[in-house]
């Protein structure tokens, strides 16, 4: 088949076959819609990092080639070189026309000095905590060489801030329309899904619910993910008296968080920092009302409250509950506009 471009993506996680749903699911669903609607396009993949072994397989359709680095600090410029020299195989059987990079990392690096080599643009997806000053990158990289696009105004501000550059464009992760019958009863008031992680601030989420339970003695709220904070925050709900309101459900499919967002009230996501925030559209294209701070797509509207502060959040996760809400679906970023966007991307430096 005859390809009007190839889009070498460079990425430090790729999921390990199809069934992998918990590695960057938006950049999952990005490539598959892709490639349904510009089906001339050729993409193969380059992960450096995870899966944690060194192999070439397909997924999707797409080929894959794996450098199994593990995080290994000490197999780090080895799997560098390894990535040069798969980057040239792949331009000799097929000029690369454009090189894709995520997260403002070792991905970005490698790419800057691919995309010189191989003449061609460099667009690289900023994806989230790389947009830290901590990150050595920032210091490393010409950012003068790459068209760097961004998932929010947040995330752009933050950008902007750090290396007094302005992103090239803002795209976000789309997704598509979801189906449901709006008049389901809706019979989960609170649902929570991510990382239990620090910085996710969930143990906001047990304060709420210790002040809710006054009004509402049989509220009902559940807790999706899993991590290092799973069993502080059980402890902190026992100790609090509302274990009995909350379910720690642990890891789920997307399959499965999309049907329980189809029956719940509010979602309700204390982080303290998103770069985007891609479950953010997730909830509101399966009709719920969002309760955040301003961070990632954070955005007022009348199915979106942001939080100034911790009173202010808990305050209007007891007010939204008093209130008649709307659960008709509302998808901000339709996933085809995404792709289209990138399209023009990869085609900018091309006659």
């Amino acid at each position: 088949m005859k390809f009007d471009n190839n889009i070498l993506l460079l990425v430090p996680g790729f999921p390990k076959d199809e069934n992998d749903f918990l590695c960057t699911p938006p950049v999952q669903d990005y490539l598959l819609k892709y490639k349904e609607l510009f089906t001339n396009t050729k993409f193969t993949v380059i992960t450096f990092q995870y899966p944690y072994e060194k192999r070439d397989y397909s997924w999707n359709g797409i080929s894959v080639c794996s450098l199994g680095g593990n995080n290994s600090r000490i197999k780090k410029l080895l799997v560098w070189k390894d990535a040069i020299k798969k980057a040239k195989q792949i331009n000799k059987e097929f000029p690369v026309t454009s090189i894709h990079t995520f997260w403002f990392g070792e991905c970005a690096l490698i790419g800057n000095y691919l995309s010189s080599y191989f003449n061609c643009n460099h667009i690289c997806t900023l994806m989230g905590q790389d947009v830290r000053l901590s990150n050595y990158y920032f210091r490393l990289i010409n950012k003068d060489k790459i068209s760097i696009i961004s998932l929010s105004q947040n995330q752009s501000n933050e950008f902007f801030k750090i290396t007094k550059r302005k992103v090239d464009d803002e795209i976000f992760w789309g997704i598509e329309n979801q189906d449901y019958n709006v008049d389901d009863k809706r019979e989960i008031d609170l649902l929570a899904v991510g990382s239990l992680i620090p910085l996710k601030n969930y143990s906001l989420l047990i304060k709420t619910l210790v002040v809710i339970v006054k009004i509402f003695p049989n509220i009902v709220c559940k807790l999706v993910g899993d991590g290092p904070e799973f069993l502080n925050l059980k402890t902190m709900a026992a100790h609090y008296g509302v274990n009995n309101n909350i379910e720690f459900m642990g890891l789920k499919t997307r399959k499965e968080i999309f049907g329980l967002m189809k029956y719940s009230k509010i979602f309700i996501h204390p982080s303290k920092f998103e770069g985007s925030g891609f479950v953010f559209a997730e909830a509101l294209a399966n009709g719920m009302n969002i309760v955040s701070f301003n961070v990632g797509y954070a955005k007022q509207s009348e199915k979106w409250q942001i939080a100034k502060d911790d009173n202010e959040f808990i305050f209007i996760t007891k007010k939204l509950l008093l209130s008649k809400l709307c659960f008709g679906p509302f998808n901000i970023f339709p996933i085809s506009e995404t792709v289209h966007k990138y399209h023009q991307h990869y085609n900018m430096n091309q006659a």
